[in-house]
Order: structure tokens, then C-alpha cells, then sequence
């Protein structure tokens, strides 16, 4: 019969601690010529959702975000609040971007958030949630004004 481990909750939260610093650092700090940072943060078999894709694997994601750069000006995130328990991080951030297609070229802020699963040091599982009309259809000419005039009534 297998001995079972002891597992040192405390020193699970320090690394995932220090992970959730590093994931703050990097993403602070992410550009189009730094992209491989991104690479010690998941895990091989990571999982990413957020509202407009799901990507499995470490070789998805990278290349996803190589192409999402590819497209922008800028893309910057300011962290707000971070909870940390003993493998799991929650992230509230603000993404400032700059697109050419959206909000004719000017800058877009989105409030979001993310939850993250760890193990071992590394990301596997990596959910972000913000709002899709927020980001793009409200910066695209004809839907914009659609989806604003949508918000305002259901605001009333």
C-alpha cells in the first residue's frame, strides 16, 4: 500500500503566490517581442477560455497570442485586486488596447477578471471573463451604435 504524502498547504500557497506574481508581471510587461514569457507560466496541456475562444495546449495558446499581437498597437493590463488560495489565483485587470479595426484606431479599456488553476508552479487551466460587447461590437460602426442602444434600454 502506497504511503500517503504530506502535502504543505503553506508552501503551496507561497508558490502559487509567487506564480500569481509572476503572471502579473508578465502580462504587465507583455508585447509582441516578449511573447515567450508566457511560455514558463502554463503547463503543456493548459486550457484557456475566454468569451470568443477555447484553446488546448501550450503551442495553441502562444501561437494565439502571437497572432492576437500581430493585430494590435498596443495591449496593456493593469491588475487590480489578486486572491490566491492553494492552487488556485482570481485576477481582477483593466486591458487597455489599441486596435486599428475597433473604435477607429483610439484606445478601448475592458474590465475583466481571470481565474486560474495551478499545478506544479504552472498554469493548466486559464479563464478569462469580460465583456465581448465592451471590447469589440461596441466599437464597430454599425453594431456599436445597435449594441449601446440595447444597453441603454435594458438600463431603463
Amino acid at each position: 500500500m502506497p504511503t500517503p504524502q504530506v502535502v504543505d498547504a503553506k508552501a503551496g500557497r507561497a508558490s502559487t503566490h509567487q506564480l500569481a506574481d509572476r503572471v502579473i508581471e508578465v502580462y504587465g510587461a507583455l508585447g509582441v517581442d516578449n511573447l515567450a514569457l508566457l511560455e514558463s507560466l502554463y503547463s503543456t496541456d493548459v486550457y484557456f477560455e475566454d468569451p470568443a475562444h477555447g484553446i488546448q495546449g501550450k503551442t495553441e495558446l502562444l501561437a494565439y497570442f502571437t497572432n492576437m499581437f500581430k493585430n494590435l498597437h498596443y495591449c496593456q493590463f493593469e491588475f487590480h485586486d489578486k486572491m490566491v488560495g492553494s492552487s488556485e489565483i482570481f485576477l481582477t485587470w483593466t486591458m487597455h488596447l489599441k486596435h486599428l479595426r475597433l473604435n477607429g484606431g483610439e484606445p478601448i479599456g475592458v474590465e475583466g477578471c481571470s481565474f486560474l488553476n495551478t499545478r506544479d508552479g504552472q498554469i493548466f487551466s486559464h479563464r478569462d471573463y469580460f465583456d465581448m460587447g465592451a471590447m469589440v461590437y461596441e466599437h464597430l460602426p454599425l453594431l456599436g451604435r445597435i449594441v449601446k442602444s440595447i444597453r441603454h434600454r435594458l438600463g431603463q
